[in-house]
């Protein structure tokens, strides 16, 4: 979500990676608005519906974000941390992720919480802060990608000496692991474990996908969606999940270049490429906002529900929720960084400068 890195490429080129983080935040905000809507709603065939569809997305959403954020960081990262940028991106995703769980949790104290700030024990004090401190180390919100881009850029930064395919075989074998990961139903840490391998290979592949894209996008689509569609088929004809949960690394591999490949296509058709781009640029306001924005809907419901008691207008429900919060978000980040509340999207100036002192 670090949009702000400076990465020397073609302007053409960072326009489908732009596109691509943009159609991936935005499946992730049409996710959990569709959750949301059930809390709101009774239970409608719709609501099903679009329950299947963001389900469908599984293999596509974090797996893509996850591979062009590695991508975005990868020459800092592989430098390590001798390269005072791979620091200021780590310390900016701490930063990130401390400033708004600490805005959940006074959201929580102070209007209350519904579907995504209910970990923070739906306003009681003494519940909220201590949610809040366990979650400095295990994420329960849909807050731990940030904490989870810190974690991962610290330990490859570290490990930058040991050979890629060995980090790989290990990150993919951890990833396989995190589906028999303890956890409530909340904790995000499986998350963490999960998707670190989609990250990893967009750090130490970067230049291969931007060459592959540029060269033989429609090679490259035709590979992805085959191997996507043999992985799926091998994993659904048995009867053990353990064999699904295996074979979701190469699928999902090849899910993240399906999605860049349709960001390159978009980016071919007038206005559409550069608005995604546009948004792509913005997907870290998006991305910490939405849940706060989502529980404010659920928690004030009366004003709006009945915009959407048409069919018509339940049916393209999720859209038009997720578009007005992607507008809101935009419009209080535009607004903010133009103020001392710019410290919500960027580390302050000060820290900033002193972690690249001496930066090569």
């Amino acid at each position: 979500m670090t949009s702000d890195a400076p990465v020397v490429e073609p302007r053409e080129r960072l326009a489908w990676v732009d596109a691509a983080r943009a159609l991936c935040v935005l499946a992730v905000v049409v996710m959990h608005t569709t959750i949301s809507l059930l809390a709101v709603f009774e239970p409608d065939p719709l609501d099903m519906t679009w329950r299947h569809i963001v389900d469908a997305m599984t293999p596509f959403r974090m797996p893509a974000l996850s591979l062009l954020s590695g991508m975005l960081l990868a020459s800092r990262i592989r430098a390590g941390f001798g390269d005072r940028r791979a620091l200021a991106s780590i310390a900016l995703s701490a930063w990130l992720y401390v400033v708004w769980l600490a805005v959940f949790l006074i959201v929580a104290l102070t209007v209350g919480t519904s579907v995504w700030l209910g970990q923070f024990g739906y306003g009681e004090t003494k519940d909220s802060l201590g949610s809040f401190v366990d979650q400095l180390v295990l994420p329960r919100t849909v807050l731990w990608y940030v904490l989870a881009l810190a974690v991962w850029s610290a330990i490859l930064a570290a490990v930058r000496q040991v050979p890629p395919a060995a980090v790989l075989i290990v990150l993919s074998a951890l990833s396989i692991v995190s589906f028999s990961l303890p956890s409530d139903g909340a904790e995000q840490h499986p998350n963490m474990v999960r998707y670190f391998v989609f990250f990893a290979v967009g750090v130490y592949a970067s230049g291969q996908i931007r060459d592959r894209i540029a060269k033989a996008p429609w090679t490259t689509a035709l590979v992805a969606a085959g191997v996507f569609i043999a992985v799926s088929f091998i994993s659904s004809f048995g009867p053990s999940e353990r064999v699904d949960d295996v074979l979701t690394v190469p699928r999902d591999i090849a899910g993240a270049v399906i999605v860049i490949v349709l960001a390159a296509a978009l980016c071919l058709l007038p206005g559409v490429g550069r608005a995604l781009a546009w948004v792509g640029r913005r997907t870290l306001p998006i991305y910490v906002m939405h849940a706060i924005l989502l529980d404010l809907l659920v928690m004030h419901s009366g004003w709006w529900s009945a915009l959407f008691a048409d069919r018509l207008a339940r049916a393209v429900a999720p859209v038009i929720i997720m578009l007005t919060i992607t507008a809101v978000a935009v419009g209080f980040h535009a607004l903010a960084t133009r103020t001392p509340a710019r410290v919500l999207f960027a580390l302050p100036v000060a820290w900033k400068r002193r972690i690249l002192k001496g930066a090569r």
